[in-house]
């Protein structure tokens, strides 16, 4: 199956069907298994060594989580992107992590603010680069010490779930090399405001960034609709 490597070193430490589970949901997550391929059982076992039962399981969970669906006619499928969906997780996120600015700018420390110079500093080195995961990567390091500084535990385990659905869409946004390079200068701006310790610039431009991110993202689905359309 195209998208899904077979992982090397399989070990017993974990039952069969959870590995299949984790690797399935993260080539999903990756784009490496793209919305609306078909996921066939019996080629995912091959991939595996395994027997169908424990596919079978690993589908049923990734079925619960929202990744795939059952189809008539067509079988297993990866979830396509819902409008409605994006909308409501992103205007969360923004909710969510305004609120963290807030928090995190009057307890910032010194080393804190240095934790975020290095990530920035970093992600400019990478951003003319093709290094998509280096960049999310790079992103969410900076959003953690934010969220870790603004000392928010019920905040802080809410944005962890989120980051959940976001994974896979800023993954998509980040796909684009002008992406890229908008939401690191993005970054850049927000710790500038950090460093002057000025909250409403900060915040409003925590909010600007992820509008940004979720408009970028509308358009990516919505020219990803009219092509499949196209081909029916």
């Amino acid at each position: 199956m195209d998208g899904l490597i077979f992982p090397e070193g399989l070990t017993d430490v974990k039952p069969i069907r959870e590995i299949i589970y984790e690797h399935v949901r993260q080539a999903i997550l990756d784009g490496l298994i793209k919305p609306g391929q078909r996921l066939v059982e019996r080629d995912i076992a091959a991939k595996f060594n395994a027997s169908r039962t424990p596919v079978r399981e690993a589908l049923r969970k990734l079925e619960t989580e929202g990744f795939i669906e059952y189809l008539p006619r067509k079988g297993v499928i990866v979830r396509g992107f819902n409008i409605e969906e994006i909308e409501e997780i992103y205007n969360i996120r923004k909710s969510l992590e305004c609120l963290a600015i807030r928090s995190a700018i009057h307890k910032i420390t010194s080393e804190q603010i240095s934790d975020l110079q290095a990530i920035v500093e970093q992600l400019e080195q990478v951003e003319n680069g093709s290094a998509v995961q280096t960049t999310y990567t790079g992103l969410h390091e900076f959003d953690d010490v934010l969220v870790n500084t603004a000392n928010m535990p019920l905040l802080k385990n809410f944005l962890y779930i989120l980051k959940e659905s976001l994974q896979r869409y800023r993954k998509i946004n980040l796909s684009s090399l002008p992406r890229r390079q908008s939401a690191v200068r993005e970054h850049k701006e927000i710790l500038q405001a950090v460093i002057d310790r000025d909250v409403e610039r900060a915040e409003k431009l925590v909010c600007q960034h992820i509008e940004h991110s979720r408009n970028e993202l509308m358009k990516k689905v919505v020219l990803s609709e009219e092509f499949s359309s196209s081909l029916e």
